[in-house]
């Protein structure tokens, strides 16, 4: 499996060793904790799965504070950085990698290192009174560019309704479930890290990160007791609109004609140190053929369905997270024009992991499993042969499982292992593209240290 990659991984290990052994006496710390003087693991179980407290901080506009001053100084600022290794089990095509200075692929074809794979800088916290963001700037290392990463502006206020406790509020974002405060749904979802290089199965539905910063969106949610959450929020292409700046640095290939309607429920039940949500949450959208923006539209309409729960213990922390998303497409333009074999699809998503966490002297340490499925309606011409990344037989089917160990030997580092291994991609086991390639071909080893700072 490793095919001669122990040399490399050794060297990717020795970096962690020694960025390590720099900031482990670092005195910067997260923006949370520097705005309310509390620890990281108030806020998170293990970056970015919340805890009843950060999902609060959350809902409430980010306004939490140990000052009661109107305004935050110093800003609550942070910076994150990933740098990784990517093993893919099989040697890539020349030209599908384009080295840059912060993506080395190596000699092998199939060993990718990247310093860093990304880096961000984050404000995180209040910005005037009821008012807070979440703002997200990020250097994408694989592609060399700099863009508007995950955004949401929120004014929060709370009071109360029948007697209980009630939150309301207005979310400004960019990404469709970037404002949610589970890790049931896509935009904070396991894997919370993977690899930028290794080959995806081609089909995902919209609502499951095709729309991030691809549109800008006004909502307005409500929580009632701790019990019920309500949102309906609209969404527009960032394209040549108001919402322009909420996509900045993103190439905008996939527009949005007129309003999208986006909708989030969940019913939350506590008690003891367990916590259960669950909850439905969906968008439609019509959206115009890939290089156009005007004319008939292919419309979407995903409907989905999540659970999470978590048991937080003193020294043991247990948290599954679950979703299925149902999509149905209707090719209203795309059939007319020649890129799809049929007048209508749909397609289904289905994951679920299970993750385990000790709170050690010495760290904390801990693991996941995951199970991905994605299956669908075969289309030969959405779904065509091509090296990589197409389908041999037309159709989507794609599934498999993730094992990661990671460690956290102080709340700002994080060190991940992660296996990713497919049972079926892109529609078959053998032979997927049609080009020899098999689904274990893309099998990848990726390993990770992410500082927070």
């Amino acid at each position: 499996m490793f095919k001669g990659t122990s040399c490399k991984i050794v060297f990717f290990l020795s970096v962690v060793t020694i960025v390590f052994l720099f900031y482990k006496n670092a005195f910067a710390v997260p923006s949370f904790a520097r705005q309310t003087g509390l620890s990281c693991y108030t806020c998170h179980t293990v970056f970015p799965e919340l805890t009843p407290a950060g999902r609060a901080f959350k809902l409430e506009g980010y306004v939490m504070s140990k000052s009661s001053k109107l305004f935050e100084f110093p800003p609550p600022l942070a910076a994150f950085a990933t740098v990784s290794f990517t093993h893919v089990d099989d040697k890539l095509p020349a030209g599908s990698i384009e080295d840059e200075w912060s993506n080395r692929r190596m000699s092998s074809g199939n060993d990718v290192l990247n310093i860093p794979q990304e880096a961000s800088i984050f404000y995180g916290g209040r910005v005037i009174d009821h008012f807070g963001a979440f703002i997200q700037g990020t250097f994408d290392g694989t592609s060399n560019t700099f863009h508007l990463d995950m955004t949401d502006l929120r004014y929060a206020n709370t009071t109360t309704l029948n007697g209980k406790n009630f939150v309301y509020g207005i979310t400004i974002n960019n990404s469709p479930t970037v404002q949610d405060v589970w890790n049931s749904t896509p935009s904070w979802g396991f894997p919370f890290e993977s690899s930028d290089i290794a080959p995806t199965p081609a089909a995902s539905t919209i609502i499951d990160g095709t729309l991030d910063q691809q549109v800008g969106g006004i909502g307005l949610y409500a929580f009632w007791n701790d019990l019920l959450y309500a949102e309906m929020s609209l969404y527009h292409t960032t394209k040549n609109s108001i919402a322009h700046v909420l996509g900045m640095g993103t190439d905008n290939d996939t527009i949005v004609d007129n309003l999208a309607p986006y909708w989030r429920v969940f019913l939350q039940e506590k008690w003891e140190k367990h916590v259960l949500s669950v909850g439905t949450y969906g968008i439609y959208a019509r959206i115009f053929p890939e290089g156009k923006d005007s004319g008939s539209t292919d419309k979407f309409t995903d409907i989905a369905f999540d659970l999470q729960y978590q048991y937080l213990g003193k020294k043991n922390i247990l948290s599954a997270e679950s979703t299925w998303i149902h999509e149905k497409q209707r090719w209203n333009s795309s059939h007319d024009l020649g890129n799809t074999e049929n007048g209508s699809d749909s397609l289904d998503t289905f994951k679920i992991n299970l993750n385990y966490n000790y709170k050690a002297q010495f760290g904390h340490l801990g693991g996941s499993v995951a199970y991905f499925s994605t299956t669908g309606d075969s289309d030969d011409l959405l779904y065509a042969p091509e090296d990589i990344d197409g389908s041999r037989n037309g159709s989507p089917d794609s599934n498999g499982f993730i094992i990661e160990a990671h460690y956290l030997p102080i709340d700002r580092i994080k060190c991940t292992a992660q296996y990713t291994f497919y049972t079926k991609f892109n529609g078959s086991r053998s032979n997927y593209d049609g080009s020899g390639r098999d689904a274990s071909d893309n099998n990848t080893i990726f390993l990770a240290i992410s500082l927070l700072l």
